[in-house]
């Protein structure tokens, strides 16, 4: 079988799909260096840029999805390689497919390289091969196949090395035109991985080949929406944009039943435009039970419980800007402990309210919103505009698996700089 008229995914699903069994070797790769960026120096300290050549995988608006098709009687090439930085330990790089139950899935799953495949034979995964690519530098990866082979490389090292033996009585692939998507799966589809992904990548992507032709949607996507231009220097956290937003439920940190019942949310943040609601509590009807709200011109943190100031601390006057600042609340044994950097404070709550904040965190008709409210309920001034890092019961938020997340909130990256 002769694949050179294909694409490097068109090319690799020909010889999967025609393939009698295959076997994969791992090759070794050098160690790492997965240190982080140092923080900016607040006197160096500037608005973070956005890069003119990198391209933003991670936006979900279903509406605008990167995607390409070309005809496979024009492709030419079996290799496809692009630049890849991210700091998310799970998402799609790239979906491609030649027809229905024919596709391709590059992936990352625990910070490592996963491809998986379809076909009318059956399916294949081969899953966490080579070096950490989740450590926010930026790495060449590339695809290449031909006749039984494919090899995939990072960094020019060779990681997976999957040998096709193919039966040489085929009949031609009656297929037209190669899809490919960015950063996600296709919607609205029936595609059925052997193990489920988290789709969405939040990653960047820049000196891309794909065909050897030009990928005019790409550069569009670019030049019509800065939020798919990808900020030049970044650091793992979560980026919440004017007006972003997630809502979560209360169930996903809920404590065991014998302990005895209090709330403690772990804060850090870096302001980019304002200050607002960094964590809000709602019930039913969306009435507000809890609030921690930053004021950013008067540089304080306060807490909100029933619509009533329960307290506050003030940062210092000579607070950077550029550096990540921390807070602590506790809510347990009727008494709110706030801590915010060197300041630490404690007020007596009553007990009815205690009892309230409890019975509402375990209702399931509550939500709890990061980072601000929707437009619809609140004003302006009550979104957030910066980095977070929320700890709350002592989980570790993680924006994936929000409830619901505004399509320009980044989970996993932060710009530097802000």
């Amino acid at each position: 079988m002769k694949c050179g008229g294909c694409f490097l995914l068109a090319c690799i699903l020909c010889l999967f799909f025609y393939g009698e069994y295959a076997v994969c070797t791992p090759l070794s790769i050098p160690n790492q260096d997965t240190s982080l960026p140092e923080q900016v120096s607040c006197f160096a300290a500037k608005k973070s840029t956005r890069s003119i050549d990198s391209l933003y995988l991670g936006g979900e608006d279903k509406q605008n999805d990167l995607r390409l098709e070309f005809q496979l009687a024009d492709i030419t090439s079996n290799l496809s390689s692009f630049d890849l930085r991210t700091f998310d330990s799970e998402g799609v790089i790239f979906y491609g497919d030649v027809g229905k139950d024919n596709w391709f899935v590059l992936g990352i799953r625990e910070k490592k390289l996963e491809v998986q495949m379809s076909n009318s034979h059956g399916q294949m995964i081969l899953s966490k091969w080579g070096p950490d690519v989740s450590d926010g530098k930026w790495r060449k990866v590339s695809v290449d196949s031909s006749i039984n082979t494919i090899e995939v490389r990072v960094d020019g090292e060779v990681v997976v090395q999957l040998t096709h033996y193919v039966n040489t009585q085929l009949t031609p692939v009656s297929v037209s035109t190669l899809v490919i998507i960015l950063g996600d799966l296709p919607e609205e589809s029936n595609l059925q991985l052997l193990k489920p992904l988290q789709p969405t990548l939040d990653a960047c992507m820049r000196n891309w080949a794909w065909v050897k032709k030009h990928t005019q949607a790409l550069d569009t996507a670019m030049e019509t929406d800065e939020n798919r231009r990808c900020f030049e220097k970044e650091e793992p956290g979560s980026f919440f944009p004017v007006h972003g937003y997630a809502i979560f439920k209360p169930d996903l940190f809920q404590t065991s039943d014998n302990e005895m019942w209090g709330l403690s949310v772990r804060v850090s943040f870096r302001v980019r435009d304002s200050g607002g609601v960094i964590f809000s509590l709602h019930g039913a009807g969306s009435s507000t039970i809890l609030t921690v709200n930053l004021d950013w011109q008067k540089q304080i943190l306060a807490v909100t419980l029933f619509d009533k100031l329960t307290g506050s601390v003030m940062f210092p006057v000579d607070l950077c800007p550029s550096h990540w600042q921390f807070a602590d609340i506790l809510i347990q044994s009727n008494k709110l402990s706030l801590k915010a950097g060197e300041a630490t404070s404690s007020w007596d709550i009553e007990s009815a309210d205690l009892k309230a904040l409890e019975e509402k965190w375990i209702d399931p008709a509550a939500d709890i919103y990061i980072g601000g409210l929707p437009d619809n309920s609140a004003k302006e001034a009550s979104h957030f505009s910066g980095c977070l890092k929320i700890t709350l019961q002592g989980k570790v938020i993680d924006l994936d698996k929000a409830h619901f997340k505004h399509p320009h909130v980044r989970s996993h990256s932060c710009p530097v700089g802000i």
